[in-house]
């Protein structure tokens, strides 16, 4: 049995999205129909309820924020637009995992190598790149096995590490609309290079050294989402294909194939 309309969820620690699906395939990793979000800190019920459609429908989740995943589980109980809830670790996910612990890697991870899994070459292995709270740059193996990867901060978490951690530096908003020089004539600007350049070069690197590491004959298709994909993207100076919603996407799978 397929599902024909649904909503998948990516419970964040800085926000929470949803997605819509209408007439899913099982193998392709389609997008949204339409989407909604809000910040994991302040739960915007009201929003949410206007954004729903009048259907009764199935809701798959993938979290890693544990208080945010029993609010929506919550809600889910009350809300008579809501048919079932149901939170996907990494068992329910349809990639093989080639780690010693797969139960500690984040769902969002594997959702994203999931949907990265179905739109990749099948002769490729694959790169994952998620820039938001945290950059996670993951790996599937050109046999469609998720190997594992890197995590950096995300700029704004730098950004916060940067003001806790010393007397001096201030607390700045990273403005990701105006690209920064590198020379910064002021602190603020000086941070606002560090954070934004230390990005791109950090994600640029590690992209080289997890391509070296795969190993293959071919070299790796990239794929690249999340909040700050569209700042970071232009300067990798690499072949990379953004695709919006991954997370998203491969909850989507994982949901369709379960249902199969």
């Amino acid at each position: 049995m397929s599902l024909e309309s649904f909503v998948t969820i990516d419970i964040g620690n800085s926000r929470v999205h949803f997605g819509r699906f209408e007439g899913f395939s099982a193998d392709e990793a389609s997008p949204p129909v339409s989407t909604f979000s809000y910040p994991t800190s302040s739960t915007d019920i009201k929003g949410l309820r206007a954004w729903l459609s009048e259907e009764k429908l199935p809701w798959f989740a993938v979290s890693v924020h544990r208080p945010a995943l029993a609010s929506l589980e919550a809600f889910s109980k009350i809300e008579h637009r809501v048919a079932s809830f149901q939170a996907f670790g990494y068992q329910q996910l349809p990639i093989e995992i080639a780690l010693p612990e797969p139960g500690k890697v984040g769902a969002d991870r594997l959702a994203a190598a999931v949907a990265a899994n179905s739109l990749r070459a099948t002769d490729r292995p694959a790169i994952v790149v998620d820039a938001g709270t945290a950059i996670t740059v993951d790996a599937v193996s050109v046999d469609g096995k998720f190997v594992g990867g890197a995590i950096l901060p995300g700029m704004r978490t730098s950004a916060k590490a940067l003001a806790a951690q010393t007397d001096a530096l201030p607390q700045i908003e990273v403005d990701l609309q105006n690209c920064p020089q590198a020379i910064g004539t002021n602190t603020t600007e000086a941070m606002q290079s560090g954070l934004f350049w230390g990005s791109v070069g950090a994600v640029r690197e590690t992209i080289h050294r997890v391509s070296e590491q795969l190993g293959s004959d071919n070299p790796p298709q990239i794929f690249i989402s999340g909040g700050d994909v569209n700042y970071l993207a232009p300067w990798m100076n690499l072949e990379i294909q953004t695709v919006d919603h991954l997370v998203l996407r491969g909850v989507g799978l994982a949901a369709q194939q379960a249902k199969q």
